[in-house]
């Protein structure tokens, strides 16, 4: 009898993780809306296309690619399950203003749990479009980091630029600082680093804007590189990059 009840409860058990393994990742693009764009109406669309894993084997470095396929004046994307320093569902990881169409963009953000990605743009007439995809990952906003200021301190800001007539790869040095953080080179007891990331990043090539970015915390992964397409790039690409302190770095 034994041995009938305790074949039974792993069953039970074996199906209970099989369950929790796939259980749906939660949709909070209501409250993402109602957060970041009260009283408008958003469309969902497939001008928007994603080429992502379904699956972040490191939640601190999940690679994230879109690209729209439409002339948008600004895109936002959105973790939803990601923390955040003010009330609310999910973490602007950053807005965009592409000059460019199609605009493809590829860099790498932070998941701390399963969580739908938005990606949400807007057309010059005003009117809000999205698309969204489910990425698994967890852990990327609270692991902790060995933290050795000095030795940060002198790499910060460096940039690599690369780039063919059509893509451009754009590479900083930054560690991102989400808030949520602990420093665990801390010898004389844990803290929390606090709130450091990039506020902003312009790219021109020959002095015309190709792309520029705000963002919006700290779910845009740690020394952040960003992949885009642009048709006819002629070269000479200028970048510049301000974080939350009013540093500027600064590649031409």
């Amino acid at each position: 009898m034994k041995k009938i009840i305790l074949i039974i409860s792993m069953f039970f058990f074996s199906h209970f993780l099989t369950f929790v393994a796939y259980a749906e990742t939660p949709n909070l693009f209501e409250g993402v809306v109602d957060k970041y764009f009260k009283g408008k109406s958003l469309t969902k669309t497939n001008d928007i296309t994603f080429d992502v894993a379904k699956r972040g084997i490191d939640g601190t470095q999940v690679p994230f690619k879109f690209t729209a396929h439409k002339k948008y004046k600004n895109i936002t994307v959105v973790v939803e399950g990601n923390p955040h320093q003010l009330p609310g569902i999910g973490s602007l990881a950053l807005t965009m203003a592409p000059k460019v169409t199609p605009f493809t963009f590829q860099t790498n953000i932070r998941i701390e749990q399963d969580s739908y990605i938005d990606v949400i743009a807007e057309d010059d007439q005003g009117k809000f479009f999205y698309n969204q995809v489910a990425i698994r990952s967890a852990g990327g906003c609270s692991a902790g980091v060995t933290y050795d200021a000095d030795a940060i301190s002198k790499e910060i800001g460096s940039m690599k630029v690369l780039h063919t007539d059509k893509r451009a790869s754009v590479f900083i040095k930054h560690p991102q600082h989400n808030g949520f953080q602990a420093n665990l080179s801390n010898y004389t007891g844990l803290y929390i680093l606090p709130l450091w990331t990039l506020s902003s990043v312009v790219v021109k090539d020959q002095e015309k804007e190709i792309w520029s970015a705000e963002f919006g915390g700290g779910s845009t992964s740690e020394n952040p590189f960003f992949i885009f397409d642009a048709p006819k790039i002629k070269g000479n690409l200028q970048v510049l990059a301000v974080d939350t302190k009013g540093n500027q770095y600064i590649w031409k």
